[in-house]
């Protein structure tokens, strides 16, 4: 009887095959199931950064910066840079201002202004001041002194009074109104005074004609000048000239001789603007201070005056305001230094709104010229199809693009190729949506940015009131680590300390003192974090459908730290998707050398000078497997304060088996 042959036998050994990954450059992509995750990205990367060409790494640690300046929470802190390069600290805690001049050390308390306690502070230095805003204070500035200047609202002037010369009362009639001006803004305007009526037009008066009016205007304590509006209706008022007293806050008079024009767009104010606009937020936009978040005008968005008048909020220091669809949904949170597609410059206005779209606007400034008289005239447009934030400290500068979450996604704002001189708001956080989905949306708008080492920090609120983790997003490598802090920081800052070492600082909410982040600091405020690195269901061949004789695992890491826990998962043939094999890596540290220095200029046995310590740049290991697998998943974890390594390779080595597919997938 002849002997029957399976021609679907193999006839020789299969061919060994390598599994290898060793690079992570796509970083963690949490939109697509494990099992479809391209070999270059990550479906968990808690604690991680990226380096190199994707290379995982722990993230830097933190540690307490400084001592506290109180036991009250910090409302707000930031650096301050004097004139002569020497950097200040300066923090709001508890309603006081302090500043360190020694990085943090040692605290001092400023005088000369109260802030409201437990409000958010913010600052901008601009002309050798820093501006501190909160909303519901007066403007403080601080000059480098520990005493404070705060912006002080003048008094209403009283009715200005009149003495005419040549003018019969008959035919003509006309009012004045003043107001008293600082360094800041503008008082209301006053009562009118009495109203004039003449035989000869205004447009007819004149010194040498002996026909003319004498306006007295009494003091106002602070005042640097005084502006005159005039009314031929005693309803419309109308600025016609300034007075400077002979010393701020004295009386004044002036000659009103019909010379001086009357500019019909600019009416008499009717807001105080003295004290300031009580903003949230001043940013510096070319050579002025912009505002947002008016405490008593919502839609508001106020600019200072230019170059030396920075600061300066009145009209009649070329400042002034806009006010951006007055009583509709949208209100400005946040305003930049910007272009537009082309690259002109403008000052861009991030809006909030209830539903959570937002829009952006653009404001440019326009001189008018009206006779002699030049004044600043602010026209807005708003970008179509643009997304807004209910983040405004989100919105952070990454080189020549915004960017800042919504409450749909993160988003970024610039030109596109495809879109000719245009700005676009494009969604980039596609890969994590789903871990975007997980923030908060009723506390987003505590959410904190920064751009640093050419990574983007965010942190953010996690089913909790306050930011409680930390999203990253690596600019060169357009990677996202959605969990590569899991602790969170109320807002962050950078800083040049007094040995010109920069460092990355931030607050926790609640907290009294400063954190600084830095990969020189291991752990977390001393106590040990964990990381967790876990990769995609990987199949071992082309044909998902196929199994391997996993004979090896095999790891690779540079300059390890402490202990490094290998897991690798799979799905074996009869048990499934389980874990099958679990290692760790201690690492291995030299300080031992016969010296330092040459042989020829010091004995072997000199121990004058310490010898460096190194750790192995390059850690290769591997372990037995031995098992039939139909896909393979990596899992790298540490958790101990001095944990740290380099991720080099992961790998699997075996051959391709012909055992068919398990009965347990068969369907009938």
């Amino acid at each position: 009887m002849p002997i029957t042959v399976d021609l679907n036998l193999p006839n020789a050994i299969p061919k060994k095959s390598y599994l290898t990954l060793n690079s992570w450059k796509k970083g963690c992509i949490t939109l697509i199931d494990k099992s479809l995750i391209p070999t270059d990205a990550l479906i968990e990367a808690q604690n991680i950064f990226l380096t190199e060409n994707g290379t995982p790494t722990v993230r830097p640690g933190t540690a307490y910066y400084g001592t506290a300046a109180s036991a009250s929470a910090i409302d707000g802190a930031a650096m301050y840079y004097t004139s002569a390069g020497v950097p200040h600290l300066v923090k709001v805690a508890g309603g006081t201002v302090y500043r360190s001049i020694n990085d943090g050390a040692t605290w001092t308390a400023c005088t000369g202004a109260t802030l409201t306690t437990n409000k958010k502070a913010y600052f901008v230095q601009d002309h050798g001041y820093l501006y501190i805003t909160d909303k519901f204070d007066n403007i403080v500035r601080y000059d480098g002194t520990t005493v404070l200047q705060t912006y002080t609202a003048l008094t209403t002037p009283s009715a200005p009074t009149l003495t005419p010369t040549g003018l019969a009362s008959t035919g003509y009639n006309y009012s004045y109104k003043v107001s008293a001006v600082n360094a800041v803004g503008f008082t209301v305007a006053s009562s009118a005074s009495a109203v004039e009526t003449t035989s000869v037009p205004r447009s007819a008066w004149s010194i040498t004609g002996g026909n003319y009016e004498t306006v007295a205007i009494s003091a106002v304590t602070g005042a640097t000048r005084y502006d005159l509006y005039i009314s031929e209706n005693a309803t419309d008022f109308y600025y016609i000239d300034t007075v400077i007293p002979a010393t701020t806050g004295a009386a004044a008079t002036y000659v009103d001789d019909g010379s001086a024009l009357v500019n019909s767009n600019v009416l008499a104010p009717v807001d105080n603007t003295t004290q300031g606009p009580k903003v949230q937020r001043l940013e510096q936009i070319g050579s002025r201070l912009w505002g947002v978040e008016d405490y008593d005008n919502p839609w508001r968005v106020w600019f200072s005056g230019s170059g030396t008048y920075a600061g300066y909020f009145s009209a009649a220091y070329d400042g002034g305001y806009i006010d951006l669809m007055n009583g509709s949904q949208f209100r400005p949170v946040r305003v930049v230094d910007y272009r537009d597609g082309k690259g002109t410059p403008y000052a861009t206005v991030w809006c909030k709104s209830p539903d959570g779209k937002g829009c952006v606007w653009q404001i440019t400034l326009d001189v008018v010229t009206i006779g002699d008289v030049s004044i600043t005239v602010p026209n807005a447009f708003r970008l179509p199809g643009s997304r807004g934030t209910d983040a405004p400290e989100s919105v952070v500068n990454v080189l020549n693009d915004y960017m800042f979450f919504n409450s749909q996604a993160f988003y970024n704002l610039g030109a596109r190729a495809n879109l000719l001189n245009l700005l676009s708001t494009d969604e980039f956080s596609a890969n994590i949506r789903p871990s975007v989905k997980q923030v908060s949306q009723v506390y987003a708008s505590g959410i904190a940015s920064i751009y640093y080492d050419a990574k983007v920090y965010w942190s953010v609120p996690i089913g909790t009131s306050y930011n409680n983790t930390t999203m990253v997003y690596d600019t060169e490598r357009k990677a996202w680590l959605p969990e590569a802090f899991t602790i969170g920081f109320e807002r962050f800052f950078q800083y040049v300390d007094t040995n010109g070492t920069r460092r990355l600082l931030a607050w926790k909410t609640g907290d009294t003192k400063l954190t600084e982040i830095s990969d020189a600091i291991n752990g977390d405020y001393g106590a040990a974090f964990s990381t967790s690195l876990v990769t995609g269901l990987y199949p071992v061949s082309k044909n998902r459908f196929e199994f391997m004789r996993v004979e090896e695992g095999e790891v690779e890491f540079s300059q390890p730290k402490s202990t490094v826990n290998i897991e690798l998962l799979g799905i074996e043939r009869t048990q499934g998707y389980s874990s099958q094999n679990s290692e760790t890596i201690t690492s291995t540290l030299s300080d031992t050398g016969w010296s330092t220095v040459a042989w020829s200029t010091t004995a072997w046995s000199d121990t004058s000078t310490a010898v460096d310590t190194f750790s192995e740049s390059s850690v290769k290991r591997y372990f037995r497997v031995q098992r039939e697998l139909n896909a393979y998943q990596w899992r790298i974890t540490t958790s101990s304060t001095d944990a740290d390594y380099l991720l080099r390779t992961l790998q699997l080595n075996g051959r391709p088996t012909n055992s068919g597919k398990p009965r347990t997938w068969r369907l009938t």
